[in-house]
């Protein structure tokens, strides 16, 4: 199961520059249950962070308040996004084998 996201902010912020190679960075999250607060208040601080370093990687030369906010708020909400898609993928996986399991009941 891949517990780790990438938090791409060239494709927030739609540009090309000499930086845009490096712009994403991994977010790891395997060490966190998600369903306790404090982790969950980790991964978000993780999150805004990673993505605070990869909107500047991005664009270092002119990143005006504004747009640096919006660039986070938009590769934060593509990486919980992703997790989304990741976990509904580990439930519907966990549902499969249940269903497989009954049949040979």
């Amino acid at each position: 199961m891949l517990r780790t996201l990438t938090t791409a902010a060239l494709l927030v912020l739609g540009i090309a520059s000499a930086h845009a190679d490096d712009a994403s960075t991994r977010v790891s999250y395997a060490d966190l249950d998600l369903t306790q607060t404090a982790d969950a208040e980790t991964l978000a601080a993780r999150l805004q962070d990673a993505a605070t370093a990869v909107c500047l990687k991005a664009n270092p030369e002119n990143v005006s308040p504004g747009a640096l906010e919006n660039c986070v708020n938009m590769s934060v909400h593509m990486a919980m996004s992703r997790i989304e898609a990741d976990m509904d993928g580990i439930v519907h996986d966990k549902l499969t084998n249940v269903r497989v399991a009954m049949k040979d009941l």
